[in-house]
C-alpha cells in the first residue's frame, strides 16, 4: 500500500540562509519543499507544478509591488498563501489580508508557530477544496432557488453537513428554515464543531447564494487595522495610504459577511462594528462620504457571549444585534451515533486513489463511539488522517488509533448522572482528565501554549499528561 503524498510547499525569499533553513525544518517535518529566491521564479515553479501551499516572503527581487502575492491569488487561488515579512508595514499588512492570506507572520519565525500556520493553512485548503467558488453580483442578489434547482442547491448546501441524529436533523431543519430570512445569525459551540460549515450552508440556501461569502477571522485582523480593513480608505488618509482601498464589506455587498471568532474582538473594534451592522452604513478612512451595503451578517464564536457581556468584555447592545437567530451547534459527544458516518466520510475523503483501506474495524469503531471528543469533529478528522498513516492492513484497528483512544478512559464527569456515585478522588481525576484533553486540544498539541494558559511550566505540564497517558504529539495536526 502506497503512503499518502507529501504536502508540497514552494518557499520563496531571497535570503538564503532563511531559505535554506526553512527548507529543511519543513523537510524534517515530512513536507516536500522548493526553495525559490525571487518572485519571478515562485511565479514561473506554480506555472509549471502543482504545490499544495505557498510561502512567500514581501521585501524580495519582483515582488516590490506585491507582484507573486496578487498573481498567486488571481490564477492559483486554490493554494493556500502564507506572508512571512521582516519589514512589516500597514499598507502591505491591509493588501496582505485583502488579497486572502492564510497568515501573516514576522521574522524570525519560531518553528511551532511556523508549523502550526501551515498546519491550518493546508487543512483549511482541503476542507475548502470542493467548494465551489461564487462570483460577485454587480446588481441585485439573485431570487432564491426555484422549484427544479432546489434539490439541487440543497445537496450542494448539505453536502459537509454529515449525521443521520436528532441533533443534526433538528440543525439542518433550522438552517432550512432560517436561510432566507436576512436576519442575522450567531452560531455557538465548541471549537471543532462546524461554525464555517454551517454559515456557508445557510449562504447556500439563501437568496444571496450567488453573491459573495465574505469570511472575516477576528483573530486575524489587528485591532490598529480593523476600519482599514473592514471599511476600506482612501489615498492619503494615513502614511503609507498610496491608493484607495476597498472594504471586506463592501465586498461583500448583496451576500453574505461571517464574522470567524467574534468574541475574540476587541471592545474598540466592537464598537465600530455596531454602527455598520445597525445601518449598514459606515465611512472608508480619509472621507466624509458613507458607504452603504446590502449584506447580512453571520457570526461565530466558540465563546458564551452573554457571560462575555456580563463581564464586561463584549458590548450588549451588539450582542442583541447579532443574537437575532441563535443556534447552537451540538458537540460530537451530544450526537455520538453520528460518529461511524463521520469517520467514513473522512476515510473516503481522504485515503489515497490507489489505497486498499476498506474501513474500521468494530473495535475501534466503538472506541471513536466512547471518546468524548474535546476537540470534536476537527479532532476525529485528525485521527482518521494519522490512523491512515499508519495502518498496515485494510482494516483500521484499534492499534491504529491515538494512544489516548487505546487506553481505558476515565469516564467524563459530564456523562456521570449522579456524581455522588463516585468517590471524590475519582471525580477529580476524572475532571483533571478531561480538563487536560480539551486544552491540549485547543492548542493543537503545543505543550508551551497549553502550559501558559494552565498556569503551569512546561515541565510541570509534562509531568501530568505523562499521569494521564495522553501524548500531545497525537493531538497535532
Amino acid at each position: 500500500m502506497k503512503r499518502p503524498r507529501q504536502a508540497r510547499i514552494l518557499i520563496a525569499d531571497d535570503e538564503p540562509l532563511y531559505l535554506q533553513t526553512t527548507g529543511e525544518l519543513l523537510r524534517n517535518e515530512g513536507y516536500h519543499c522548493t526553495c525559490v529566491s525571487d518572485a519571478n521564479a515562485a511565479i514561473q515553479a506554480l506555472q509549471n507544478e502543482p504545490f499544495d501551499l505557498l510561502l512567500s516572503d514581501l521585501s524580495m527581487p519582483g515582488n516590490m509591488k506585491l507582484e507573486l502575492l496578487k498573481e498567486s491569488r488571481s490564477k492559483h487561488a486554490h493554494v493556500p498563501l502564507i506572508v512571512i515579512t521582516g519589514v512589516p508595514s500597514l499598507p502591505t499588512a491591509i493588501e496582505s489580508i485583502r488579497l486572502g492570506i492564510a497568515d501573516y507572520l514576522l521574522k524570525p519565525v519560531k518553528l511551532e508557530d511556523l508549523l502550526g500556520s501551515v498546519q491550518r493553512a493546508l487543512r483549511q485548503a482541503e476542507i475548502s477544496a470542493p467548494k465551489t467558488t461564487t462570483e460577485t453580483s454587480e446588481t441585485s442578489p439573485p431570487s432564491a432557488p426555484n422549484a427544479t434547482d432546489r434539490i439541487n442547491v440543497e445537496s450542494s448546501a448539505f453536502a459537509e453537513i454529515i449525521g443521520e441524529s436528532k441533533p443534526m436533523k433538528d440543525l439542518t431543519e433550522i438552517i432550512q428554515r432560517v436561510a432566507d430570512s436576512n436576519a442575522n445569525v450567531l452560531l455557538t459551540g465548541e471549537s471543532g464543531t462546524g461554525k464555517e460549515v454551517i454559515a456557508k450552508a445557510i449562504h447556500r440556501l439563501s437568496a444571496r447564494h450567488a453573491a459573495p461569502f465574505q469570511v472575516i477571522d477576528c483573530t486575524a485582523v489587528p485591532d490598529s487595522l480593523f476600519e482599514s480593513v473592514l471599511f476600506g480608505h482612501i489615498k492619503g488618509s494615513f502614511t503609507g495610504a498610496v491608493k484607495d482601498q476597498t472594504g471586506l464589506l463592501t465586498e461583500a455587498d448583496k451576500g453574505t459577511t461571517f464574522f470567524d471568532e467574534l468574541g475574540e474582538l476587541p471592545l474598540g473594534s466592537q464598537a465600530k462594528l455596531l454602527r455598520a451592522i445597525q445601518e449598514q452604513t459606515f465611512t472608508p478612512l480619509g472621507t466624509s462620504k458613507p458607504v452603504t451595503v446590502d449584506t447580512r451578517f453571520i457570526c461565530a464564536t466558540n465563546r458564551s457571549l452573554a457571560n462575555e457581556v456580563d463581564a464586561g468584555r463584549f458590548r450588549r447592545d451588539l450582542y442583541y444585534r447579532l443574537a437575532v437567530i441563535h443556534i447552537d451547534i451540538p458537540t460530537l459527544r451530544d450526537r455520538s451515533e453520528d460518529i461511524p458516518l463521520l469517520a467514513n466520510h473522512f476515510l473516503k475523503r481522504l485515503r489515497p486513489p490507489e489505497s486498499n483501506i476498506e474501513g474500521f474495524s468494530k473495535e475501534a469503531l466503538e472506541r471513536l463511539q466512547s471518546y468524548p471528543w474535546p476537540g470534536n469533529i476537527r479532532e476525529l478528522r485528525n485521527v482518521v488522517e494519522r490512523a491512515l498513516a499508519l495502518v498496515r492492513t485494510s482494516t483500521i484497528e484499534v492499534s491504529d488509533l491515538p494512544q489516548t483512544l487505546r487506553n481505558d478512559l476515565p469516564t467524563p464527569l459530564s456523562a456521570i448522572q449522579d456524581l455522588t456515585e463516585i468517590s471524590r478522588d475519582e471525580a477529580m481525576e476524572s475532571a483533571e482528565h478531561e480538563y487536560l484533553i480539551k486544552l491540549i486540544t485547543k492548542h493543537a498539541g503545543n505543550i508551551s501554549q497549553s502550559a501558559r494558559q494552565a498556569g503551569l511550566s512546561r515541565q510541570g505540564l509534562d509531568k501530568l499528561l505523562k499521569r494521564h497517558k495522553i501524548r500531545a504529539a497525537e493531538f497535532r495536526p
